[in-house]
């Protein structure tokens, strides 16, 4: 009876083992020029790793160890601009860890082939495709993801909102935010910034796991691809009651005060500055909105931080954030450059040639509601 128990064990695990891999993604953050970092999740924890082309291995490690986790996040280096990196993910499962110095693994798994193309300065357009405040609509996030040409798109960059305000789970953060993406969230690089409702409720350190950036922070940074430099910043929460969203823990008015004095410096210096074109991205426009009893944070944006943009010389702020599409021209409100307001229910795609910015709104049936061309000063 014993023997019969031990062998029905073994064949379980090695059925849970076959069963427990990959479950979501993979899905390509923290894309530059020379580097990539690739994610997924499993169904259990297990050891995890990348392999490319040339059939090297590159494990999830952590100061020294293999670690063993659900979120798999391994980060590659040493690429060439506008290299195409052919990779695929693969791992083991944790089958028992009861006994620290003997885990017990199941069988290897492994994903589909797929490429990823780093950034690269050079080139002479950039293409990209903007969603923000979706709130957890899969049927649009996915109707709007599926009009997507990757040939034609550089990179995917999330404006914030994505999900709404809740008590964050892997599984449900990755569900709603990646997953709608099919197949474009592991051949087109995700940029992400940080909304209002990624940063209430508990656990939302997690967001920043599911979208590592390490330069030099993870809601605020730069990039460059093609001619066209971003700064991407973190605006924080925007009603005046948020001490109450938030138990009085929040203390957002320090935490922009702590970018604008690395924006100070960032925008100043090389690669920044070296970019023939530059983009504000960020979740909360910096408008000084017409209702003046209302939007306190996009306000106190527009009066602190605008004039430091205007200084570095940025030629377009892209926003989000009030669900309904805005234009604000040059000067309107202090601003020497254009911002355009996304709403929750469209897509913005952008497309820099030239000297211009083609910028066009989709809906999820496709239909094209909003089009514009900017020209760079």
């Amino acid at each position: 009876m014993r023997k019969t128990l031990v062998i029905f064990a073994v064949l379980l695990a090695g059925l849970q083992a076959l069963a427990q891999d990959i479950k979501a993604g993979p899905w390509v953050c923290n894309v530059r020029e020379n580097t990539v970092t690739v994610l997924w999740t499993s169904e259990e924890p297990g050891m995890a790793w990348v392999e490319l082309e040339d059939g090297s291995r590159h494990y999830e490690t952590f100061a020294g160890r293999r670690v063993f986790g659900r979120l798999h996040s391994i980060r590659l280096d040493g690429f060439n601009p506008g290299q195409l990196v052919r990779y695929r993910v693969g791992g083991q499962v944790l089958v028992n860890d009861a006994k620290p110095r003997k885990p017990v693994f199941g069988k290897d798994y492994s994903g589909g082939w797929n490429s990823i193309r780093t950034f690269d300065s050079s080139r002479a357009e950039c293409s990209f495709s903007v969603f923000n405040d979706i709130h957890m609509r899969r049927k649009d996030y996915m109707a709007l993801a599926a009009q997507v040409n990757p040939s034609e798109t550089d990179f995917i960059f999330l404006n914030g909102d994505i999900v709404s305000a809740g008590n964050y789970e892997l599984d449900t953060l990755v569900r709603y935010s990646i997953e709608p993406l099919g197949g474009l969230a592991a051949g087109l690089p995700l940029l992400f910034a940080r909304g209002n409702h990624e940063g209430r409720g508990n656990n939302v350190k997690l967001v920043a796991d599911v979208y590592p950036n390490t330069d030099p922070a993870p809601f605020y940074y730069t990039f460059r691809e093609g001619p066209v430099a971003f700064v991407v910043f973190d605006g924080g929460e925007t009603g005046t009651s948020r001490s109450v969203l938030f138990s009085g823990s929040e203390v957002y008015e320090d935490y922009l005060r702590e970018q604008i004095l690395w924006a100070r410096k960032a925008l100043f210096e090389a690669p920044f500055s070296e970019a023939p074109v530059k983009v504000c991205m960020v979740h909360v426009p910096m408008i000084d909105h017409p209702q003046k009893g209302d939007y306190h944070l996009q306000r106190w944006m527009n009066r602190e931080m605008v004039p430091l943009l205007n200084e570095a010389g940025i030629d377009l702020m892209i926003g989000a954030d009030l669900h309904v599409l805005m234009y604000c021209e040059p000067g309107s409100m202090g601003n020497d450059f254009p911002i355009i307001v996304n709403d929750d229910a469209r897509r913005l795609d952008c497309r820099y040639s030239g000297g211009t910015f083609s910028v066009r709104m989709y809906a999820p049936s496709g239909r094209l509601e909003f089009s514009k061309d900017v020209k760079v000063r």
